[in-house]
């Protein structure tokens, strides 16, 4: 919750991305009587809304669901205004330490001083007034945890045992019958800790892409790319993590020597699924596995047997989950009371 808030600002600073410029700089909504400007608003929605049209297939990218997204944030913007004032009302003080903290955390994200001062003029920002935009973030942050400490508890053992049992019952492919927020919050825990009680691999590979749509030339020479590959490896006197680092197709498993990390089983193709969960740690596929993609060869370097977790193994991870729904619930509750309250005018709805 309190990275969402922040989120809206960081966003706006390290993105560069900026909706196309309104002829009039309209009042998008009036909160307590501060307006929000379509110009600020902009700034905030269209990393947001890049960010959803990259993860999104091109399919989806309806206008009614960029609409939804675009009454989201403006929603999310007057909550986040709301908050700014009421923390104003309390007194909420922030020392120039944790500004500058918090400052250095977003310069961190430019690659130079330069990069960032530059972005905060294309902004049409001072760093002063950015500095007092970054207080009032974090004024709104802590007069959150503030309320919310007073109005969540940490739950009983009890209860992080039923929720638990729910999780164990999902995880088995059972019907819970909770609530739609309820039932998301238990099946994301549920695959979470079947992935990390699952069989795993560590897998480094060497990559030859030769897509199924490939010419018959492309083919073959594809071919001959990975039969000189195996001759490499035949020889030893080169390490896989060498070659994939010299011969890998794959950018950026080429920077990390081939590199994948630990991987569940049934995360992969079923070709190489089929084949790298049969090896012993430091074999490798003497023949490259074809998939649609094109040519791997894959060495396991680490293997971790499937596990079995007990309640006790858990409950401190699940409780901190279970704290964390029961404070976006309460939440939900008390912004939605705040805004009963304040004088709240919305002048455009997508």
């Amino acid at each position: 919750m309190k990275k969402a808030l922040f989120g809206l600002l960081v966003l706006a600073i390290t993105s560069g991305a900026v909706l196309a410029q309104e002829a009039v700089d309209k009042t998008l909504a009036v909160v307590n009587g501060e307006p929000l400007m379509s110009s600020e608003y902009n700034k905030i929605a269209a990393p947001i809304i890049e960010q959803q049209r990259m993860a999104m297939p091109a399919s989806e990218q309806t206008e009614a669901k960029l609409n939804e997204l675009k009454n989201k944030i403006l929603e999310e913007k007057v909550n986040q205004m709301l908050l700014i004032q009421e923390a104003k009302k309390s007194k909420i003080k922030i020392v120039k330490r944790e500004i500058d903290e918090a400052l250095l955390q977003v310069k961190k994200r430019f690659p130079t001083e330069a990069a960032f001062t530059e972005e905060l003029k294309k902004e049409g920002l001072t760093q002063i007034q950015f500095e007092k935009k970054l207080e009032e973030q974090l004024m709104s942050m802590r007069f959150i945890e503030g309320v919310m400490k007073s109005k969540v508890k940490q739950p009983s053992e009890d209860d992080v045992k039923k929720f638990y049992d729910n999780v164990r019952k999902k995880m088995a492919g059972e019907k819970l019958g909770l609530a739609p927020q309820d039932e998301e919050v238990v099946a994301y825990v549920a695959n979470l800790l079947k992935r990390m009680s699952a069989e795993q691999v560590r897998l480094r590979q060497i990559f030859v892409k030769c897509p199924k749509n490939s010419t018959p030339e492309e083919l073959k020479a594809a071919q001959n790319r990975v039969a000189n590959i195996k001759k490499e490896l035949l020889k030893g006197q080169i390490s896989f993590a060498d070659l994939s680092e010299k011969y890998s197709e794959d950018n950026i498993l080429k920077q990390r020597k081939g590199d994948m990390g630990l991987v569940v089983k049934g995360d992969l193709a079923k070709e190489i699924d089929g084949v790298v969960f049969n090896l012993n740690v430091g074999e490798w596929t003497k023949d490259a596995v074809k998939t649609d993609f094109g040519y791997h060869f894959l060495r396991v370097e680490e293997k971790k047997a499937a596990s079995v977790f007990t309640f006790d193994d858990v409950k401190k991870d699940l409780g901190e989950v279970l704290y964390q729904q029961n404070m976006k619930k309460a939440y939900d509750v008390w912004i939605a009371e705040l805004r009963a309250k304040a004088s709240i005018k919305i002048n455009q709805i997508w």
